[in-house]
């Protein structure tokens, strides 16, 4: 099928609880535990390093998610979490206020607990996340100023999952999505950024959705003119195929705010 013929993630059909329900809360699903346990451990050694640490942190993330926050929610004090259409703001606050139809992150938060050696109930790591999220705002493709009417204050940390080559339709507009990341940050901050290479496509509830395709050598020449060092670059090849979902590698960066752009 033509990339160019396939949906895009702000297109009326994309549907925010069917992609938390297929890619991260379905322990059967096949490839879980590179979507999901593989961030979990990253973040996990990260925060655990205390290599990265502050106070608030801006997760900029695909869909209505939550297990990547809640390791981050031992470390900040605040996290301010950004989404990129109503439906997935409607479906995050499901969560939040534990509406019923809400999407169950029980399988994440058990994971979570038992890379900590089960220091909380994982009920108890979720209402911690609960608690120190303190705004959802939306960011708008269509604006120069994407947050626009919201100003946020710069932060310490932000945390990226999947989304960055979801929402940009070439590689220039990537540039620019990138660049606009970097400046929530403060100099010397940290972007945790999560990505997949050579992907083209993923699928919710049978409607193909597009993905900007980029390698290794785009993502470290994106990030070194965002104003980023990278600190840390892990790539770990996909050990299985599967239908819904096509990409031949996962990196993890640890990139630090070194100059404004």
């Amino acid at each position: 099928m033509d990339p160019s013929l396939h949906k895009h993630y702000h297109d009326e059909e994309f549907d925010p609880k069917g992609l938390v329900d297929t890619y991260f809360c379905d322990e059967n699903y096949p490839l879980i535990d590179e979507g999901v346990g593989y961030p979990l451990r990253k973040l996990h050694e990260t925060f655990s390093s205390g290599c990265v640490r502050g106070d608030t942190l801006i997760d900029i993330s695909i869909g209505p998610t939550v297990y990547h926050l809640l390791s981050a929610s031992d470390i900040f004090k605040e996290i301010i979490v950004i989404e990129f259409t109503e439906p997935n703001i409607q479906e995050f606050e499901k969560w939040l206020k534990k509406d019923p139809g809400a999407a169950d992150w029980s399988y994440a938060a058990k994971a979570v607990c038992k890379l900590e050696d089960n220091r909380e109930e994982w009920q108890v790591k979720e209402d911690k996340v609960r608690r120190v999220i303190k705004q959802v705002v939306k960011w708008d493709v269509s604006k120069d100023n994407p947050l626009d009417p919201v100003v946020l204050p710069k932060v310490d940390c932000v945390l990226s999952l999947w989304v960055l080559h979801v929402i940009s339709r070439d590689k220039d507009d990537y540039r620019s999505n990138l660049r606009k990341c970097a400046s929530l940050l403060n100099i010397g901050g940290h972007m945790l950024l999560f990505a997949a290479f050579n992907m083209t496509y993923y699928v919710v509830n049978e409607h193909k959705f597009f993905i900007l395709p980029y390698d290794e050598k785009f993502l470290r020449e994106a990030l070194r003119d965002a104003g980023f060092v990278i600190e840390n670059m892990d790539v770990v090849p996909s050990r299985k195929g599967c239908d819904l979902i096509d990409y031949e590698h996962l990196v993890y960066v640890i990139a630090r705010k070194e100059r404004e752009v």
